[in-house]
């Protein structure tokens, strides 16, 4: 895992010659397990960027991201790794767990090994660390202003697209 630094997430979410997908996924009634269905919410769709919340079954979307045929996938959920609340990552493959610690009824590595398998796309998690997961519908601040700030890259990223 390395630290989101902004020239990461600028070069990671620069439009490619093909279409960009975001997979975002997570629970909205978990608290913080629910960015990425917050972010999705705050983007819209442009002849460069698709996006699909997914929400808690990111496996129910496999199909339908394949079918976009994109050249980049990138997924964005909340992943505890051990960091600061609201602290944002690119999360390797290999960093994935194999089996689902969140409320994904399919592991996120099961998920990914599809999706490559399916569109031969890049595919790029990015993790934000959750403050708290327990039964609740906000986002703690800290989470919630890594999210804005993740969604005003990707609109900045897109805006032209």
């Amino acid at each position: 895992m390395s630290n989101l630094s902004t020239a990461e997430i600028d070069s990671l979410l620069k439009p490619v010659v093909a279409l960009t997908v975001i997979i975002c996924v997570g629970n909205t009634l978990r608290s913080d397990d629910g960015v990425g269905p917050y972010i999705a919410s705050y983007l819209k769709n442009t002849g460069k960027l698709a996006v699909l919340d997914a929400g808690y079954n990111p496996e129910n979307f496999i199909e339908k991201a394949a079918g976009l045929r994109p050249g980049r996938i990138v997924i964005i959920d909340a992943a505890d790794f051990g960091g600061e609340p609201g602290e944002t990552r690119i999360i390797s493959e290999r960093d994935i767990p194999e089996t689902s610690l969140s409320t994904h009824a399919i592991p996120l590595k099961v998920v990914y090994h599809i999706l490559k398998e399916d569109t031969g796309s890049e595919i790029r998690f990015i993790g934000i660390q959750p403050k708290e997961v327990s039964h609740g519908e906000c986002l703690s601040p800290e989470v919630k202003a890594a999210a804005d700030n993740l969604i005003s890259k990707i609109k900045k990223e897109f805006s032209g697209a």
